[in-house]
């Protein structure tokens, strides 16, 4: 059994960030320059959905 499901979205990713919400994620937070790509460093935003 699941009960919540977690996305990790880059920073910046608008379309991406519009979709998790459209389907009931919320924002839970964010970890600071943990990714690396293109030689710049990335904010990582934690969405969160919860299962019923």
């Amino acid at each position: 059994m699941y009960h919540t499901i977690v996305a990790g979205i880059v920073a910046g990713n608008a379309a991406s960030i519009k979709l998790h919400k459209k389907f009931g994620f919320e924002y839970a937070g964010c970890l600071r320059q943990v990714g690396y790509k293109f030689d710049e460093w990335l904010d990582v935003h934690y969405y969160q959905l919860l299962l019923e």
